[in-house]
């Protein structure tokens, strides 16, 4: 039941996604409609909605939002060295996965590229036009959740424990993905790769807004909430 709730949670989205704005107005209609009394309720949600998704789309809320994740050190894709095998997790912001795993292979030049997800697929058609060659490509779908790729690595850090690995994840998913690797005693480096599309973060246009920021309001949002969730259940301990 507990699980079965979650994956509803999940499938709505943090606010600043279409699933969670329609959700948040069928509800409104309910209220007006159904309960004439609490019609009030209803406009205000009609109305509040709105306002709350323009303020989520300001460039200005989606820095400030995740600029509040936790700082973790990484690397870069230029700087992580020479690999065995590159690890891609699927989740967020996949364009950017592909631009910082493609200039990873560049730089590294790991024998195997693995992508690891529930819906890797999409990266691991994209690779290829990056200029990863499809004979160094491995997918694997079964781990459907952070957690399940996280043991995932640790299951494949163990059969080849002399494999020089990273781990590609995006900047917004980084916090979760090294609290993981931190209680799972993993040492493999962790390549942050950048949002799809970052908003602007300087001059006036910071005020306005674009559906770019509401992206990254929602996502990190959705870390935020997802940080808490990992927290109160032991699987993370970072601040």
């Amino acid at each position: 039941m507990i699980q079965t709730l979650l994956s509803v949670l999940k499938s709505i989205d943090a606010p600043g996604s279409p699933q969670f704005l329609l959700l948040g107005l069928a509800v409104g209609a309910v209220v007006m409609w159904v309960w004439p009394r609490h019609r009030r309720l209803g406009r205000s949600i009609f109305m509040g909605l709105p306002l709350l998704y323009l303020l989520l789309a300001l460039p200005l809320t989606a820095g400030a939002i995740s600029g509040a994740l936790p700082s973790i050190p990484t690397v870069n894709a230029d700087s992580v060295g020479p690999l065995d095998e590159l690890l891609v997790f699927d989740g967020d912001n996949r364009r950017g996965r592909v631009r910082a795993t493609a200039r990873a292979f560049v730089v590294s030049r790991p024998s195997l590229i693995w992508v690891v997800g529930g819906q890797a697929d999409w990266l691991y058609d994209q690779l290829p036009a990056a200029g990863v060659p499809p004979a160094q490509l491995r997918l694997d779908p079964e781990p459907l959740t952070t957690r399940a790729q996280i043991q995932w690595v640790v299951d494949r850090t163990a059969a080849h424990p002399d494999a020089r690995m990273a781990i590609v994840c995006s900047r917004l998913q980084i916090p979760r993905i090294a609290g993981l690797t931190q209680a799972a005693h993993l040492h493999v480096p962790l390549i942050s790769a950048p949002i799809d599309d970052e908003p602007v973060n300087g001059g006036w246009r910071v005020f306005v807004p674009t559906y770019f920021a509401l992206r990254v309001s929602r996502d990190a949002i959705y870390e935020h909430a997802a940080l808490a969730y990992y927290r109160y259940h032991g699987w993370i301990h970072t601040s």
